[in-house]
């Protein structure tokens, strides 16, 4: 069984698929699996790591900041951008044919996002067998393109979510995980990040690509967060440096731990977490619901079709998250609801729960299987018409021995 998986340029994409890899490995000993992801983005970094057999191809990323679909067209920051990604996005298809003929895959599992879309249209010219998983509530742009002819649509939340998808390919997997994320030690953490036990923690999570507002307008009240809790803060690489030179003026520097990047040991950040601000891409919110943890959403404004607010207005409506607006956004205003929150254990049990109540366990599991066993019916398929052909051949040879 051979099967291409394809997801990156961020690692909200990364993870879901090393998750469904691992399940799919689990479930199928002799699985051969290749991890396709796109050229100096993050997942060259990570996927190697695992032990996975990694290829990468030119993709190009559609910028879609402005409500306005002429504005995107036009607007001279994106225009050069997105001419060059278009370059590079019809580079990664011939990139995806040329892999596809080589590796001769079963089937190929594609998470969504830019490195996906060159290789799911390279799939339909050589009609290759895919499946695509939709983590966010509004399709992303690679997703609408390749619906289609996808064998089936694994969706994050329950099917009705998705009334523009057609429903009869639709299956309600949730969003798959890393399995390890559950198991942080809080114990470990005091330890690891050098934290007092008296001191309420909030962890900041700023993606793997950073959240420059979000940074910004936090680090303006870092003082005061200082004197009364202890804070990790997952800044990105961006605006790492910054951060830290300005962290040292403050008294209670101690309290404060600052990380572009966190990996092995974010699974003890989130236990040790008292409360959450982050993103709503719909993989974080996933971790966080799987961990159960209060968190303060502040969705993204530039993200495409605004998919960020609709993941968090799902949450929001049954009491899962708090949702503050980037626009209304201040750092008064972000203190005194961390600092309400944080004073308000009622509250935070109640979000905790709520929040609990959107993970499936077994997203990744669920996904792997539905693979598996589309492999197992064309292998059966195939040995059925093999057999047929036998047959038909056999019929054939005694006619001519008759005559």
């Amino acid at each position: 069984m051979k099967i291409i998986a394809a997801g990156g340029g961020t690692g909200g994409h990364i993870s879901p698929v090393l998750a469904v890899i691992k399940e799919i490995k689990d479930g199928h000993e002799r699985a051969n699996i290749i991890y396709v992801g796109s050229r100096g983005s993050v997942e060259e970094k990570l996927v190697p790591q695992t032990g996975i057999k990694m290829i990468s191809i030119r993709s190009g990323k559609f910028r879609r900041y402005h409500k306005s679909k002429v504005l995107n067209l036009v607007d001279p920051t994106t225009i050069l951008k997105n001419a060059l990604d278009f370059k590079n996005f019809i580079l990664g298809i011939f990139d995806s044919l040329k892999i596809i003929k080589e590796e001769k895959p079963d089937v190929i599992f594609l998470k969504g996002g830019y490195v996906s879309l060159p290789l799911g249209i390279a799939a339909r010219i050589k009609r290759c067998p895919y499946f695509i998983h939709e983590s966010d509530v509004v399709p992303g742009l690679a997703n609408r393109m390749l619906e289609k002819k996808a064998q089936k649509i694994f969706v994050s939340h329950p099917t009705s979510n998705f009334p523009d998808l057609p429903e009869e390919k639709l299956i309600y997997t949730g969003n798959p995980i890393r399995k390890d994320l559950l198991e942080g030690d809080k114990a470990l953490a005091y330890e690891n990040f050098n934290l007092k036990r008296k001191l309420k923690t909030i962890l900041i999570l700023g993606g793997s690509q950073g959240a420059r507002k979000i940074n910004e307008v936090f680090s303006e009240k870092l003082e005061n967060y200082l004197e009364k809790y202890q804070v990790i803060h997952v800044s990105g690489d961006l605006d790492y440096d910054w951060l830290d030179h300005k962290s040292k003026k403050y008294k209670n520097r101690e309290r404060y731990r600052l990380y572009s990047f966190l990996t092995n040991d974010l699974k003890n950040a989130y236990a040790v977490s008292d409360i959450i601000i982050s993103r709503a891409g719909n993989n974080v919110l996933t971790e966080i619901a799987a961990v159960k943890k209060p968190a303060i959403i502040i969705p993204l404004e530039s993200s495409a079709n605004d998919h960020q607010l609709a993941n968090a207005l799902v949450y929001s409506r049954e009491g899962a998250v708090c949702v503050m607006l980037q626009k209304h956004l201040t750092a008064q205003k972000l203190y005194e609801q961390v600092d309400t929150l944080l004073n308000d254990e009622e509250e935070l049990r109640f979000m905790s729960e709520k929040m609990h109540h959107f993970y499936k366990e077994d997203a990744a599991k669920e996904i792997a299987s539905q693979l598996i066993n589309f492999y197992k019916k064309i292998m059966r398929e195939k040995e059925s018409q093999g057999a047929k052909k036998k047959g038909r051949d056999e019929v054939a040879k005694t006619k001519k021995k008759r005559k």
